[in-house]
């Protein structure tokens, strides 16, 4: 999807399988895509940076009568770098082709009936290391999604919304592997209105299936299964006090049932400052990959989780502050292992870690003072392996995040600092992944009327350091893009 269609992003922490079901143990990131407004604007966007990055995009938007619409396509090329110098292949780098094509078509029926069709499809062609070295394999991802959506508002406190979507995720390459992932899913929802509270039921029934070719090395193989859910909520505002309650029913053709929610409250306790207290449980469902394929099993189970949160936060036009300590208790984590004696394949398995705990805090503020606008995160965390004691992989214990911005005559200029801590790349904590800091830096003016340009510099001082165990990084980048957009 081009960033262009993209109108904002939410990000909801802690627990949301009440909500959402699998795959939501730890949060959820919602990205809404932009409706079309009266007019007809259109929009276009080129780029270039480092690793001979070449980037366009273009699309338009509007709105006419009860119809609106936005349309966007784009295509981003880079020739890539070195990401595995320890092993000799070629190419020596890694280059990529990313297509991508979106729309959005809506018709307000009436005041109360509104009709949406989202379709997206996104194609990438890349290139990775083989295991030893070698002529790089090359590879096709796909992803087609399309959705309908009905929302109606029959009176002032009822309304629903019905949604009927599909997406198809490929993947192929010459090595030769060819898997094909297909979800379908129904969602009914209902909100009642209350008083100061908000009542909710949502039915949802999915079913996906997974397929793999057969290669030189492994036989065809392939599953499917089906979920059928029942969820409810209810949220209210009673002055200073706020309250959310969630429960959830969700069958599962592989595992059975599984129950999940959620409480959480919130309490006003003096201007702009807030604390809140949550409670909620969730759980992840194997992919069917990593049941049925070659280095699944399938007596996996599926992952749960518990997690407390307390926070306290501070709201004001001149600055922000939110305090949070939270804790995630995890049984049958879901990971893999090289060197299991237990893998069935003799090399490569997935497999659950019996409990797993991670607890932190993170503290977080933005200040303007004058023209500057500054931001500051760190978070502590302890995630340990419960059963070993040891620290799980590739989870760094600090990480730091400091920004400014400030406008200077007709430019917008930024840089911000991002710092993590040493990981351990392995579950026994024997091979240590040191810590790193970045400098990224960012500029944007606007020309004249219509056009914009952007300036960007990643990794200003040519930090060398290992993301995960023996891959590289891109170094040093840069990138400068020119936009057109009628005002």
């Amino acid at each position: 999807m081009a960033l262009s269609q993209i109108d904002r992003i939410e990000v909801l922490r802690g627990p949301a399988s009440a909500v959402y079901g699998s795959d939501a143990m730890g949060g959820v990131i919602q990205i809404f895509t932009r409706r079309g407004e009266a007019g007809f604007a259109p929009f276009v966007k080129l780029g270039m940076g480092s690793f001979n990055q070449k980037q366009l995009a273009a699309g338009f938007s509007g709105a006419q009568g009860a119809w609106d619409y936005a349309l966007a396509a784009g295509r981003d090329d880079s020739d890539g770098f070195n990401t595995r110098p320890d092993l000799v292949h070629t190419p020596d780098h890694e280059a990529s082709s990313r297509q991508n094509a979106s729309v959005r078509f809506g018709y307000q029926l009436s005041t109360a009936h509104r009709f949406e069709l989202t379709a997206l499809n996104n194609q990438l062609d890349s290139q990775y290391v083989p295991w030893g070295g070698g002529v790089n394999i090359q590879v096709k991802d796909t992803l087609g999604a399309v959705s309908l959506r009905w929302r109606a508002q029959w009176n002032a406190a009822y309304s629903t919304h019905l949604s009927l979507s599909k997406s198809r995720i490929a993947k192929k390459d010459n090595a030769p592997n060819d898997f094909k992932t297909q979800l379908q899913t129904v969602l009914f929802e209902n909100n009642l209105r209350l008083g100061a509270g908000t009542f909710t039921a949502v039915l949802e029934q999915r079913h996906d299936d997974f397929a793999a070719q057969a290669t030189t090395w492994d036989p065809a193989f392939g599953g499917a299964r089906s979920q059928n859910a029942l969820a409810l909520g209810y949220g209210a505002n009673y002055g200073k006090h706020a309250v959310q309650v969630n429960v959830r029913h969700d069958e599962d053709s592989l595992f059975m049932s599984k129950q999940t929610g959620a409480v959480s409250y919130a309490y006003t306790f003096a201007p702009n400052w807030r604390a809140n207290v949550s409670t909620g449980s969730g759980f992840r469902a194997p992919t069917l990959e990593q049941v049925y394929g070659r280095y699944g099993d399938r007596n996996l189970m599926p992952e749960s989780n518990r997690s407390h949160e307390l926070g306290v936060s501070y709201v004001a036009p001149a600055r922000t502050f939110k305090a949070m300590l939270y804790r995630n208790d995890i049984d049958n984590l879901i990971s893999s292992s090289q060197t299991l004696s237990t893998c069935k394949a003799g090399f490569f398995c997935y497999y659950n870690v019996g409990q797993a705990s991670i607890q932190g805090l993170t503290l977080s503020t933005t200040q303007r003072i004058g023209a500057y606008d500054m931001r500051a995160a760190l978070d502590w965390i302890d995630p340990v392996n419960s059963i070993s004691g040891k620290t799980l992989s590739l989870r760094a214990r600090k990480t730091l995040t400091l920004g400014v911005d400030r406008s200077v005559a007709n430019w917008r200029l930024g840089g911000e600092l991002q710092a993590l801590g040493e990981r351990f790349d392995n579950a026994a904590n024997t091979v240590v992944l040191p810590g790193y800091a970045l400098l990224n830096l960012n500029a944007s003016t606007q020309l004249a009327k219509d056009w914009q340009l952007a300036l960007r510099i990643d990794n200003l001082s040519d930090t060398q350091y290992q993301p995960v165990g023996q891959f590289a990084n891109a170094g040093r980048s840069l990138f400068a893009s020119l936009k057109w957009q009628p005002k």
